[in-house]
Formats: structure tokens, C-alpha cells, sequence
């Protein structure tokens, strides 16, 4: 396996990239795909710092985890960690349809999303990126990641 600093970076690196399609798609009609851009980023950004610490997982639902490994380097954290799980709580929906159940509405997500949900997820991304943000800088110099043309 990879040293846990060149996983951090890979994760960055696709983090900016979803972060990036994220606020490209901001203000559009496309908000389900704004979401799960924005709940991508944020869960690759998560995934950068965990393996900082030694952490390389392939699970979604981090939030836990993170408060558990940052609670006393990450001022905030339980704000933080608010809007984290906020995103994880998308989980796939804003990508796939959803038709298991046949006493509810088939759920398609380019239709049952609506701005206000973009706007939500994108204000919590928003959140995460600044606050985690000097922590990267500051233990991964160099990261590739643009953070300073990625602040809202």
C-alpha cells in the first residue's frame, strides 16, 4: 500500500476536483448532481485527514471517526462534524434513483431535490473546506489542491 501521505494527496487532489464541479454546478437546475459533488469533496477532504493520521478507509460514513482522531486539533469540530454528517446523510441518494420500496414514490433525485437542498449542501462543503482547510496547509504543504481560489 501507499505511505499515508501520498493517499492524503490523491484524496485532495480528487477532492478539489469535486469541490471544483461542485460550485460549477451551484445556482444550476443539476441539484442532485450539486449535492453529491459537494458530498463527495467533502468525504474525500475527510478521507485526506484520516490518513494523516495513519487512517486509509474505503467507508462513507466518517463523521465519527473524524471527531474521535480531530476533537482537540480542529477548533469547531462539533460544528464540523455537524455539517459532515449533514453531507454523509445524502449518501447515494443524489445520484441514483430510489425504487426498493413499493409504498413509497419512486425517488429520482433529478427531480425530488430542489435549490434550497443544493444550497444547503454546498453552505455545508463550504463550512468544512475553510475549516479544514489550515489544518492541510499546514501539514501537507504543497498539496496541489487550490485552496485559496476554492475559498467561497
Amino acid at each position: 500500500m501507499h505511505e499515508p501521505e501520498e493517499i492524503a494527496r490523491a484524496f485532495l487532489a480528487e477532492s478539489d476536483v469535486d469541490y471544483r464541479v461542485a460550485q460549477l454546478l451551484r445556482g444550476t437546475e443539476y441539484h442532485s448532481r450539486t449535492i453529491a459533488f459537494a458530498q463527495q469533496a467533502v468525504e474525500k477532504l475527510v478521507k485526506a485527514c484520516l490518513a494523516l493520521r495513519g487512517v486509509v478507509t474505503l467507508d462513507h460514513n466518517l463523521s465519527s471517526l473524524f471527531r474521535a482522531l480531530y476533537q482537540v486539533e480542529v477548533p469547531d469540530i462539533d460544528e464540523v462534524v455537524r455539517h459532515i454528517d449533514v453531507l454523509e446523510r445524502h449518501g447515494a441518494r443524489p445520484r441514483f434513483p430510489l425504487f426498493q420500496r413499493r409504498d413509497l414514490p419512486l425517488w429520482l433525485p433529478s427531480r425530488d431535490y430542489h435549490e434550497e437542498d443544493a444550497i444547503r449542501a454546498m453552505q455545508s462543503a463550504d463550512y468544512v473546506v475553510q475549516r479544514l482547510q489550515p489544518y492541510v496547509d499546514r501539514h501537507l504543504p504543497g498539496a496541489g489542491g487550490d485552496w485559496e481560489r476554492m475559498r467561497p
